[in-house]
């Protein structure tokens, strides 16, 4: 059966396309007309029209001449094509939400430069690498000079390097800069050495005695939590008790009034910023930010100061 042949002009308009760019289509190669007219002038049939539908849709969902080119030829299948286009979209996206987030944590600056734009910008495109190398300095600066167990460091960072998904909320990107602000702060790696320092420089630090004591306190202050019971409590002066006795013994040293009077310090000075590096990495993981064990620490860490007080 003959088909039905169409001028440039007629296909274009039953394409609803401009002239200029079924022309532009042909030229390229993707849509060569079925013949020419005595006069030299391009004609199309059903097959080319159908074909200009495709390259349409195809254009609609990002493809470039090259990848559609493929696709018509069949050197790409549909399938292989939308695949590529749909993983640079979703990188694209991707790579503009965390723009957008370093625009909201800029906008928030009182006083903002334009070296506190690139500092946004420059932290929410960071690779896993690069913020694994952010974490590794934290506490290479934390640990230098200090008789801290390499092993303990290394696990430290390998729990606590954040991760961000491909596709990452506005959320975890912010979380992500407020975390770098921080452990690049000189301040808090300076409280963070006084702590270490505390711990480690002594002639004998057992982890697995610590981190067994600190499994049981989380667990005595999750129950209390879950009985509705507030750090004030009875129950909370209690849990501190025992945690003021675990953490003196750890330390080699006795729960009387000087080390209680050391601790009542301690905790006046807690940084509360070691609390919140622990809500950033979980809002980073998806996580809610008071998700255990954070919500149990910040008890903890109020029924200590209120006990130590009384």
């Amino acid at each position: 059966m003959t088909q039905r042949t169409y001028s440039i002009g007629e296909a274009a308009r039953l394409s609803e396309i401009s002239v200029r760019k079924l022309r532009f289509y042909s030229d390229q190669g993707l849509l060569p007309p079925a013949g020419r007219t005595a006069s030299g002038y391009r004609v199309f049939t059903d097959d080319e029209l159908v074909r200009l539908d495709l390259i349409r849709c195809l254009r609609d969902a990002g493809l470039g001449l090259d990848a559609i080119r493929e696709v018509l030829t069949k050197e790409l299948s549909l399938v292989e094509a939308l695949k590529l286009r749909l993983e640079t979209l979703e990188a694209e996206i991707a790579a503009q939400r965390r723009v957008a987030s370093a625009l909201r944590a800029a906008l928030r600056s009182p006083q903002l430069t334009e070296a506190d734009l690139r500092r946004f910008l420059t932290m929410t495109q960071l690779s896993r690498a690069e913020r694994r190398n952010v974490v590794e300095r934290f506490f290479e600066k934390v640990s230098d000079g200090i008789n801290i167990d390499r092993k303990w460091v290394r696990q430290m960072i390998e729990t606590t390097v954040p991760e961000l998904p491909d596709d990452p909320t506005p959320e975890q990107c912010d979380a992500w800069i407020e975390l770098s602000s921080i452990l690049n702060d000189p301040s808090f790696i300076a409280k963070m050495r006084a702590n270490a320092s505390d711990a480690w420089d002594r002639d004998a630090f057992d982890m697995e005695a610590c981190q067994a004591a600190s499994d049981a306190i989380v667990r005595e202050a999750k129950q209390a939590i879950d009985d509705g019971l507030e750090p004030t409590s009875n129950t909370g002066s209690a849990i501190a008790r025992q945690w003021l006795e675990a953490s003196a013994r750890l330390m080699g040293r006795q729960p009387d009034l000087d080390f209680r009077n050391w601790l009542r310090a301690k905790y006046a000075q807690h940084d509360d910023r070691a609390a919140r590096y622990w809500e950033l990495v979980a809002i980073m993981r998806g996580q809610r930010p008071d998700s255990s064990p954070n919500r149990e620490w910040a008890w903890i860490v109020d029924a200590m100061r209120h006990h130590l007080t009384d």
